[in-house]
């Protein structure tokens, strides 16, 4: 074993070489001159003395090697002139170099991008103090639990049990963990869902996505303000000063970085609120894919969502009653997450949050009824945050994973199918090489140490690349109204993963071809134009193998990709049941603002008319949920003669304004249309769409039946009095649900929001600008929370079959090209290296016309054969996305179809050249190759 002085000294002996050789020189032939001297001394003469001296000293040479492998590393000096030889090796043919590393920047960088959004959704941890700490309180039980009337946030199939998962939690339970619990050194909370607020500031009103936390929220993460305070304990009791903080990019963005507004007033919901501080840029919540705006107080919630109307309380005991409302034991709206103290097991945390839970399920409980299916404490990681991110992308990104993977293997075929290629061509090299003594492992590590080299620079230049196709993956993963704020860093592991993804690329491609160039004759090889140097049918089966394997790969992108595409266009083409041309969609939360009742009514009276009147307009209305992708509300009631005892009948409904139908065409079937005259003062009507009257009426005239709301002691009856066509709401890939239409008029609580449905004349972009200003004539403290075109709102909601299509699109794209590249390089080759046997073959009698076939029938060969590989390979791999695919089938035949008869075609395209080349060969020339 090598000692530490010893190793020391062998790294000192890697530098000044120059001046250790030459003290080397000196001390060696100052031995050699003592020798001679000593020799001559004993009467010899002085070429006597020389030779006798060298005889006794040995050989020189031989001892200088040996006296560099004792002062320096071995290994690393040969790795450092493979590296040279490399080097240089590369730079003789800069053509293949710069093809080379770009095929595999591209491939490299492109999975490499993937990781990097795979890695901040997945794997990247919350920007807070020591995350790892982190845990989140959820519950589970086998099926809904009684105790739980109102769940805000979300519930979940339980991955583990099944059953029902959530991690809301009521008020009661928050406070019991946060005063009992002694393993956890701070249990805070915030509220599940995440509200839109209406807020003012110095005379602007924006819409502000607002979180309610409580007092130890930032503390509890540890999360620091770049501007004046956080919110403490003592802003969240019900006699402290309403405060917000505001996030970093709200801050920028609509107050301008003014410092100076810390201390200053924002009004939210018509409730002042200082605004205390600025959180960190890094920022964004618990729940990565957060956008929000604005931070308050637990206890100042109730006193902005008393207009959502969860409680009938009205006049001054409107605040109370809100407030008592999110207090119940019923209610389960908060998420609860603690930080584990030092030398604490999670197994103790466990153990007491257990009692801790379970004793106060038991003190909420107050019937048998809530005693059913009682919920169970499980304890979750909380460093990643909340993980609805997760759930909702982590399937299409292992999907795109694995289609860049499979560029990645095309790459690696095709830059294995080139370095066979250059191998061959290399062949009188190395067997000279061999012939002088060197032996085959050393050269094989010097082919790996170029293949290596390759790929590092294709990993260097791909994760420049990343960089940028990171940003544009963000963009296309983003939802909604908003860009999903992901934060794509540089981290150990994207970096760890680039530098694996190249170095085991490097080894995949470069493996092959280095042990095939040791495969040779060195007689024939050493022979200029001898058998050994060309390229026979046995020696050209792994290129042909490896040229087949890409049309394979890229058939199985390709076929994928077709398949997104064509469930694109059947969800862009699907019957909408209304029509989508030039409709401007347009929300308000006037309810937010104290608008209710009659003056609620009067404000979207006011809003219709004034915008009625706009020029270019054509027709207006509006409704509690917009067209597609604005979700719906649903209710379970009772319809005479149809429902029997306990039964119910499910629909979906929604509260329209007048001119309803007209304004999205939606066509009238029988009946009339609801209007002005459908207040609170007429007759309780509704109007059903098809698949309702269907469903409950069958072949009766559904005209004159009743829908019943409530209990039959207390029944609120609607009589249908018309109806129209199915429309399509909530999702495009559903059929239209039962649903019934209702005057906003003659609702119990007239909803706080509403979308306002604006058909143009001509294009509604030259009409928003307008609409804005009648909006803001009628209120101008009321913000427009959304505005777009009906078309818009249909591509943001297919985002997610529009990311598949375009980067699955783009993956095949690019596979086409490296298997364009590949055939076509692959049968030059070929063509080049048998140009003496075309040749012999034209001397006999061949003519043009056979060359061009053979040549092309061999390129078809090897397509053919991809394809029927690729196709079997399809076959399994689409049932893998059977389930996001839209009216059609995983082994839809016309996609498999048309994409072998593409590949098939561009394999003949790629072929074409190298083929016109073959039969213009000249017999007399080639022949002197012989």
């Amino acid at each position: 074993m090598i000692s530490l002085r010893e190793l020391a000294s062998r790294i000192r002996g890697l530098f000044g070489r120059a001046k250790l050789d030459q003290d080397l020189d000196e001390e060696l032939q100052s031995h050699l001159e003592m020798l001679i001297e000593d020799n001559m001394s004993r009467g010899m003469s002085f070429d006597e003395a020389r030779r006798a001296a060298r005889r006794s000293f040995g050989g020189v040479i031989q001892t200088k090697e040996a006296y560099r492998d004792q002062r320096g590393l071995p290994i690393v000096e040969t790795i450092l002139q493979d590296l040279r030889y490399g080097l240089r090796m590369l730079r003789k043919n800069p053509a293949f170099t710069i093809v080379t590393v770009l095929t595999l920047a591209l491939g490299i960088g492109a999975n490499t991008a993937i990781f990097s959004v795979l890695d901040a959704v997945m794997l990247q941890n919350l920007p807070v103090d020591h995350p790892q700490q982190l845990v989140v309180v959820n519950w589970t039980s086998k099926n809904w639990p009684a105790i739980v009337e109102d769940l805000e946030g979300s519930s979940r199939k339980d991955p583990i049990g099944g059953g029902s998962l959530s991690e809301s939690l009521p008020t009661p339970i928050f406070d019991a963990l946060r005063t009992q619990c002694t393993t956890l050194s701070d249990v805070f909370a915030f509220s599940a869902n995440v509200h839109r607020f209406n807020v003012q500031f110095e005379g602007r009103p924006y819409a502000a996505e607002t979180e309610s936390v409580s007092g130890n929220y930032f503390t509890g993460l540890g999360v620091r303000p770049i501007l004046g305070r956080t919110i403490l304990p003592t802003d969240d009791v019900a006699t402290a000063p309403p405060v917000a903080v505001l996030s970093y990019n709200f801050w920028k963005r609509n107050l301008g970085s003014d410092e100076s507004a810390v201390g200053k007033t924002i009004v939210t919901n018509n409730l002042p609120m200082t605004i205390i501080g600025v959180a960190p840029p890094e920022f964004f919540g618990t729940q990565p894919g957060e956008n929000n705006d604005m931070w308050v107080t637990l206890r100042m919630f109730p006193r902005l969502v008393q207009s959502l109307n969860f409680s009938t309380a009205s006049g001054s005991n409107a605040a109370a009653a809100a407030d008592a409302y999110w207090q119940q034991s019923t209610t389960w709206w908060l998420v609860v997450m603690g930080r584990v103290k030092s030398g604490i097991s999670e197994a103790q945390t466990r153990a007491e949050l257990d009692v801790i839970f379970d004793q106060s399920i038991d003190a909420m409980i107050t019937s048998e009824k809530q005693k059913e299916n009682r919920p169970a404490m499980r304890l979750v990681e909380g460093n990643k945050g909340l993980d609805f991110l997760r759930r909702r992308f982590s399937e299409p990104l292992f999907v795109l994973m694995g289609a860049v993977a499979l560029v990645l293997l095309i790459t690696c075929a095709n830059v294995a199918g080139l370095l066979l290629s250059r191998a061959t061509a290399r062949q009188k090299e190395i067997a000279v090489r061999l012939s002088l003594g060197a032996r085959r492992a050393r050269l094989i590590q010097q082919l790996l140490t170029e293949s290596l080299l390759l790929a590092l620079l294709g990993g260097a230049i791909g994760f420049l690349l990343s960089r940028w196709m990171s940003d544009m993956l963000v963009a296309l993963v983003s939802s909604g109204n908003n860009r999903i704020p992901l934060s794509i860093t540089v981290n150990d592991r994207v970096l760890l993963f680039t530098a694996s993804a190249a170095v085991i690329t490097g080894i995949l491609f470069g493996l092959a071809p280095s042990f095939r160039a040791m495969r040779i004759n060195l007689t024939s090889a050493l022979k200029e134009g001898g058998a050994g140097s060309r390229l026979g049918p046995r020696r050209s089966l792994l290129t042909r193998i490896l040229v087949s394997a890409q049309v394979a790969l890229s058939l199985v992108l390709l076929v994928g990709a077709g398949l997104f595409l064509r469930t694109l266009q059947n969800l862009e083409n699907v019957p909408l049941g209304f029509e989508r041309d030039r409709l401007i969609l347009l929300s308000v939360s006037p309810g937010l603002n104290g608008y209710k009742g009659a003056a609620l009514a009067e404000y979207y009276r006011q809003v219709q008319e004034r915008i009625a009147t706009t020029p270019g307009v054509s027709s207006v209305s509006f409704s509690s949920h917009g067209p597609v992708g604005d979700g719906s509300s649903s209710s379970s009631i009772k319809i005479p003669g149809v429902t029997k005892g306990k039964e119910v009948f499910d629909l979906h409904r929604h509260l329209v304004g007048p001119n309803y139908f007209a304004t999205l065409g939606i066509p009238m079937l029988a009946g009339r249309v609801l209007d002005e005259r459908d207040n609170d003062a007429g007759p309780k009507v509704a109007v059903v769409n098809a698949t309702l009257a269907r469903n409950a009426f069958g072949e009766d005239n559904p005209l004159g039946k009743i829908l019943r709301f409530g209990s039959d002691e207390k029944p609120r009856d609607f009589e249908i009095v018309g109806v129209v066509g199915d429309a399509k709401y909530n999702d495009l890939r559903q059929s239209p649900p039962p649903t019934a239409y209702f005057s906003h008029l003659q609702s119990i609580n007239s909803a706080s929001y509403m979308t306002f449905l604006v058909r143009t004349e001509s294009d509604p972009d030259t009409v928003m600008g307008a609409l804005r200003i009648e909006v803001a004539a009628v209120d101008a403290n009321i913000p427009i929370t959304r505005m777009e075109t009906l078309a818009q709102k249909i591509d943001k909601s297919l985002f997610l079959e529009r990311m598949f299509s375009r980067l699955t699109g783009s993956f095949g794209l690019l596979a086409l090209l490296l298997v364009c590249v590949g055939l076509y390089g692959t049968m030059s080759y070929f063509v080049a290296r048998r140009t003496s046997e075309i040749g012999v073959r034209m001397a006999l009698g061949a003519q043009p016309s056979q060359v061009f076939r053979m040549v092309l029938t061999e390129g078809l060969v090897l397509t053919g054969t991809g394809v029927i590989v690729g196709l079997a390979g399809a076959a399994m791999a689409t049932r893998l996305i059977a389930g996001v695919l839209y009216d059609v089938k995983a082994l839809d035949p016309i996609t498999f179809v048309s994409v072998s008869a593409m590949l098939i075609g561009i394999g003949l395209l790629a072929c074409y050249i190298p083929a016109r080349r073959a039969m213009k060969v000249d017999p007399m020339v080639a022949l002197r190759y012989e």
